[in-house]
């Protein structure tokens, strides 16, 4: 069994069709499915009904395609494991991560690890932050690590990095001025609230005040919520760090009871073996030292023995 055939499989499961992964691999069409012809001959199933408008894995090309997306990214750890060995970690790192995360997180990381291992690439997959579930990414091995809010799932490893507290946004006539806001006195107002899990803890606490509480607005995108705001349509309560620069007429108001939430780093309890992923996790330690990252040693520099 070929490591291309099976690249050339999980190409098309990626791309929906011979011609996307033939693009996605740089390789021509007919190579990638002569590919998957004589991997589906090796193996004696058929792995993709094909169509009109592309292909799709059968339910055993669903299962092969995962296995082969694990293995591939096996001997990326290998490759990995010798090119530090020499000194210079390249190859890529695949991190997802959400938009408040993504913004304010994330780029000092790629930062610190560029300083580091410059041969490095790190490959941004940035999700939908109703995307609570990460485990089934990390562990079919489409990421390699994510920024995510605190999950617990079997094969899944989260450190928290950050308790980001939630505030409310409110337009520049509500009363208030610079107190902290109860979350009693929120009630009494039409509240907006995004729709995403984000907004969990939150959303706890208000039904336990109140427990037929519903939001007058769910909103996916943040940028919606404040601008309903500054319409005076209602008053919300985001995420500090889902907040950012807010725009005339808004402001920003801090709640008399600290509710947070937990915003961390996942990955599947094998990717603690790749090097890339180690890295990563010990920049993060550096950058958050009080986080529950734990310290990984740094590897120990080749020994190169003199010749006479």
């Amino acid at each position: 069994m070929k490591l291309q055939h099976l690249r050339a499989l999980v190409a098309i499961v990626d791309e929906g069709s011979f011609s996307g992964a033939a693009l996605c691999l740089g390789t021509s069409q007919s190579t990638v499915s002569n590919a998957v012809a004589e991997l589906e001959e090796e193996l004696g199933v058929r792995l993709l009904d094909r169509g009109r408008f592309g292909a799709t894995p059968t339910e055993v090309g669903t299962r092969v395609a995962a296995h082969a997306r694990r293995l591939e990214g096996v001997v990326s750890a290998i490759v990995q494991e010798a090119q530090l060995e020499k000194g210079d970690l390249r190859g890529t790192l695949r991190v997802s991560s959400f938009r408040s995360a993504a913004t304010h997180v994330l780029p000092a990381v790629i930062d610190g690890l560029r300083g580091r291992h410059p041969g490095l690439r790190v490959e941004v997959h940035e999700v939908d932050s109703r995307c609570a579930v990460v485990s089934p990414a990390l562990n079919a091995g489409t990421v390699d690590v994510a920024l995510t809010m605190s999950i617990l799932v079997d094969d899944t490893v989260f450190w928290e990095i950050l308790r980001d507290r939630y505030v409310a946004v409110v337009p520049d006539g509500f009363g208030h001025n610079d107190r902290a806001m109860s979350i009693e006195h929120m009630l009494e107002h039409p509240l907006i609230l995004s729709d995403g899990p984000c907004s969990l803890p939150l959303r706890q606490r208000l039904l336990a005040l109140e427990p037929a509480f519903r939001p007058s607005f769910e909103i996916s995108e943040d940028s919606t919520i404040i601008a309903l705001v500054a319409q005076g349509l209602g008053v919300a309560l985001l995420p500090e760090l889902a907040v950012g620069v807010l725009p005339p007429g808004v402001r920003r108001l801090e709640l008399a009871e600290r509710i947070e939430r937990s915003v961390g780093v996942a990955l599947a309890t094998s990717s603690l073996k790749i090097p890339s992923v180690r890295a990563f996790l010990r920049v993060v330690r550096d950058l958050y030292p009080s986080s529950d990252v734990p310290s990984l040693a740094e590897p120990a520099s080749p020994v190169h023995s003199a010749t006479a």
